[in-house]
């Protein structure tokens, strides 16, 4: 049986990939789907490998990343102020002035593992990518997905 977002063998996942959205009152879920895709496009993901959307917890209602999210059909992660107050790779003046915060998009997607994509701009939407490897996999799974490269030679 596989599992219906990664194509993967049921409970295999290999990454868990989170995108940290951030955007102005005036975005709409198209264009955070067009901004979502370009940057899984980055990496060679789709929307199938796309685990949740993080945001700050105050942006988390917004209609755009709700209707996002239902089309998707992935949650939408709530992360705190003090959670997501973090040192990025690519502080925001403009975010500064208006939450206190130095990111949203990066600082939530990091939340969830390395940066797979640094934060992308749109005219009301800013998204990274995030990855991680599940650890939930069971051990011998993940001893045999590394075997491959563990042997490769120079």
């Amino acid at each position: 049986m596989k599992d219906a977002h990664s194509g993967q063998p049921a409970g295999t996942n290999l990454m868990t990939i989170v995108a940290g959205i951030g955007l102005r009152a005036s975005a709409e879920s198209d264009e955070v789907l067009h901004l979502l895709d370009f940057c899984l496009a980055q990496t060679g993901l789709t929307r199938s490998d796309l685990t949740a959307l993080a945001t700050l917890d105050r942006k988390t209602s917004h209609p755009a990343l709700v209707g996002a999210a239902v089309i998707l059909d992935v949650p939408v992660l709530s992360i705190g102020e003090a959670d997501i107050e973090i040192s990025v790779p690519n502080p925001s003046a403009r975010v500064r002035h208006h939450t206190g915060l130095v990111s949203v998009a990066e600082a939530a997607a990091m939340q969830f593992g390395s940066l797979l994509v640094q934060k992308q701009c749109s005219a009301n939407v800013t998204c990274a990518l995030a990855g991680r490897q599940d650890m939930s996999l069971p051990s011998a799974f993940r001893a045999a997905s590394t075997v491959s490269t563990s042997w490769a030679g120079p």
